[in-house]
């Protein structure tokens, strides 16, 4: 146990350098672990507290049976429904040293107690019986099924081509997407019961008798110390080769819910005990507690609060409007951080060069941006702090101002010009004319007087 103390008062000191204003800290690239890729995020707010490679593909081991335990689901509302065993189902695993329930070729077993077997023991001839029966004997469209169903809930780093998670060419996954795809299934609250679930008693079948099955989990079981978290439930671990070890779980305290997503974690005997640690399990532990504990749900915008002023058109001896949050806003931040720390700015393109008089207080004019550290915690709507009121004489020139100044105006008033000079030349031009015939008439008229 001594690495993980020295683990938690690293934290400790980290995070005890947060400047109160202006912190340079960041409560999502400071802390190391022994886990090569994890993730936390907050369920309240979708915040993410912490991510190491979050975005690396890796091959996510059984925790592929979190997608086929939510297809299952999706697609088989009678989970008393019973299934068959296949032959091919089972004789698929062999050889391959498979995590397996003892189910067998020719058994009648419900989808329930399959999904207990998948989900709590970790079962893959129970990920290869559900896809079969979902993929209607087709275990390769179940599998097109899953990489359907990880597009449609915005996987970017994600490919299946087991329904069961052993290292396979094409197979992979990251820690983000994974809890994209977790959410999912979290979305049936069976799945949430199932994978909670510490110890259970399969019914008798036709070819087996009642026989219980136990969490691959340890952080759920308190018999473990070292990885026991009280507040943790759920959801799936897994260990391969290439994947090394690997957990998904969430854990909720004070009202605050996290999900978190450990993989490629390493396993040795750290401290020579003669026994090998589980550091998906404990750096799990770790990192949840130290969130329990130092992130809070903190107000960081409030409608006192300028932020910015927009130039205002229109009113008569005011130039400038100013403002402030629509309503107040709150974010996860570390323990200690004030508002100073938290920086509220216009989003880019969305503050106008100006805004039109008249104005009343709490009119939309934009949108902000709350950053923590340059990572973006949340956004806000901008008002008006104060009523402004339009002047018709400022409207009125203004208009005309902004009038003259389109091409459609420029065009009118050459064409009005035009006209204009014209209506001049030719009035010149029939003066000039009238002229002469007048003094044709008079020369005429002394002629005759002649």
């Amino acid at each position: 146990m001594k690495k993980v103390i020295i683990f938690l008062l690293s934290l400790a000191v980290i995070f005890s350098c947060i400047a109160p204003i202006g912190a340079g800290a960041v409560y999502n690239s400071s802390v190391k672990t022994e886990t090569e890729i994890f993730y936390i995020e907050s369920l309240d707010t979708g915040t993410v507290i912490f991510e190491q490679n979050s975005g690396k593909q890796t091959s996510p081991a059984s925790l592929t049976k979190i997608v086929t335990a939510a297809l299952t689901l999706k697609h088989c509302e009678e989970l008393d429904t019973v299934i068959t065993v296949p032959e091919h189902c089972i004789r698929a695993l062999d050889g391959t040293g498979s995590s397996l329930a003892g189910i067998k070729v020719g058994e009648e077993i419900t989808v329930r107690s399959l999904l207990y077997c998948l989900l709590v023991s970790s079962a893959n001839e129970a990920a290869m019986i559900l896809a079969d029966y979902i993929g209607e004997g087709s275990i390769v469209k179940f599998v097109e099924m899953m990489n359907d169903l990880a597009k449609e809930v915005g996987c970017e780093n994600t490919h299946f081509a087991n329904p069961h998670g052993l290292d396979e060419d094409g197979h992979y996954s990251c820690a983000k997407d994974i809890a994209k795809l977790t959410k999912y299934a979290m979305t049936f609250p069976v799945f949430n019961e199932i994978s909670s679930t510490k110890e259970y008693t399969l019914p008798a079948t036709n070819m087996n008798a009642e026989r219980k099955i136990r969490t691959t989990n340890f952080l759920l079981l308190n018999g473990y110390r070292e990885y026991y978290l009280e507040e943790a439930k759920g959801i799936k671990t897994g260990s391969t080769t290439k994947a090394g070890k690997c957990v998904v779980t969430t854990a909720t305290k004070n009202g605050y819910s996290y999900l978190a997503v450990a993989m490629k974690a390493p396993f040795y005997d750290y401290d020579k005990d003669g026994y090998d640690e589980n550091f998906a399990f404990m750096d799990t532990k770790a990192m949840l507690e130290w969130t329990f504990d130092n992130i809070k749900l903190k107000t960081v915008t409030d409608p006192s609060q300028i932020i910015t002023v927009a130039k205002v058109n229109y009113a008569w001896g005011v130039d400038h409007v100013r403002l402030v949050p629509k309503e107040e806003c709150f974010a996860l931040v570390p323990v200690g951080v004030d508002a100073g720390s938290v920086l509220v700015e216009p989003v880019k393109d969305s503050l106008p060069e100006s805004v039109d008089a008249p104005l009343k207080k709490g009119d939309e004019v934009c949108e902000a941006v709350v950053t923590y550290a340059g990572e973006e915690i949340a956004r806000v709507k901008l008002v008006a702090a104060e009523d402004i009121d339009r002047s018709i004489i400022l409207f009125v020139t203004g208009k005309l101002g902004d009038l003259a100044k389109t091409t459609g105006f420029k065009i009118f008033a050459i064409i009005l010009a035009a006209v204009i000079v014209f209506f001049i030349i030719a009035n010149i031009y029939v003066n000039k004319n009238r002229r002469r015939r007048r003094i044709r008439v008079v020369n005429y008229r002394d002629i005759n007087r002649r």
